[in-house]
Order: C-alpha cells, then structure tokens, then sequence
C-alpha cells in the first residue's frame, strides 16, 4: 500500500517504484479508474511545484495563475495521447514523481515568461489586490465595473458554458466534481476552461476596444 511520504517534500502520496510504474500503464492504457489515483498521487507535488516557482516572480503571478497553470499542465499530460506521460523514460533510474515535479516547474516558467512579455490587460488582474482592512471608494466601484462588465459578457455564452463558470468560480469546484456534475470527461474540464477563458478575455478586449 502507498503510504505518504514524510520529510520536507511531504505532499504527495508516496508510491514505490513499481506502484509508480503500474500507474502509468493504466494511464497509457485508458483506464478510467487510473487519472483520479493520478491525481490524488500527485496532484499536491504538482501544485506544489508550480506553486514554488509562481512565488519566486510574485510580481508576475497570482494565486489564480498556479491554478491556470495547473490547469494547462494537466491537459498537457492527456493531450496529443498522452505524449508527455509517454516521454517518461523508467530506464533512467529517475523516479515518476521526481520527473513530474521538474515538468510542472518548467510549465510554471514557461507561463511566467509568456505572461512578463504580454502587455497588461483589463481582463488580467489578481482579486486578491482588492483584499484590505479598508477599502477605498475608487477601488470598490473599480471592482463593482469589472464584474458588471464580466457579468454583460457571460450573457452570450452557452448554457452550459454558463454553468461551467458558476460551478468552477462561484462553487469553486475542482475538474472532478465540475466533470461529474456535468457528465463530461476530464480533458473536456480543462479543454472547457481555457477556451472559456481565453473567449472572455477577447471579449472583454472587444469591449475596451469600443
């Protein structure tokens, strides 16, 4: 039986080698039961990981961006059938874990540098700037605006992409309760979200625009 690991590194399920190794045969081999023990494995390294790296450039990352990054590197894993899951290379003496951990810290860099080129948006800004002990008049009707505006533009999305939003950003959800809920698979979750994201992005630039 995996048994969690104890140290520094304590915040993914320790597998040993084999149990590693029997995982990612169920994963290549489609087995439905085998993401959510992916998950559960490792999802807390991978945030982790992505996490550590955010904080070392906080200037340029948010705590919305490690879950943004999170997102993308999950549908990394299961895109183009599964080639990065496929790349790993056992024979290296390298562990699954240890080949993951490195993954995400590269997707985290990778989305840092992209976002540090990319001139500032309206649609990007880090909800927790609004956070204060007293907050001031302009900031709240600053605030009251981008979600009225956000509110607008939702109007033209599907119902089910509607329902997508409310489930991932009212109820806060993760990719496994929003797929069960909507009967879809996981790769359509995170699929999902980045086109939405990316919909209302344009949308809002649209809006600026005009």
């Amino acid at each position: 039986m995996p048994t969690p690991e104890i140290g520094p590194t304590a915040i993914h399920l320790q597998l040993t080698r084999l149990e590693e190794l029997a995982l990612l045969d169920r994963l290549l081999s489609d087995d439905a039961s085998a993401w959510p023990t992916f998950v559960r494995s490792y999802g807390r390294l991978i945030g982790a990981s992505i996490t550590k790296v955010v904080a070392r450039f906080r200037r340029h990352g948010c705590s919305e961006d490690v879950r943004e990054i999170e997102a993308a590197f999950h549908l990394e894993l299961l895109s183009n059938d599964k080639a990065k899951l496929r790349a790993f290379a056992p024979e290296r003496n390298v562990r699954l874990s240890s080949w993951l951990s490195l993954l995400a810290s590269r997707a985290a860099y990778d989305f840092l540098r992209r976002r540090r080129r990319e001139p500032f948006s309206e649609a990007e800004f880090d909800p927790e700037a609004f956070v204060s002990a007293d907050v001031d008049a302009f900031t709240l009707c600053d605030f009251r605006e981008r979600v009225r505006l956000v509110s607008e533009l939702v109007t033209e999305f599907t119902a089910k992409d509607r329902l997508f939003l409310d489930l991932y950003c009212r109820e806060e959800l993760d990719a496994e309760q929003i797929a069960e809920k909507m009967g879809i698979s996981l790769k359509t979750v995170y699929s999902k979200k980045n086109k939405i994201q990316g919909r209302l992005q344009e949308l809002v630039k649209r809006r600026v625009a005009a």
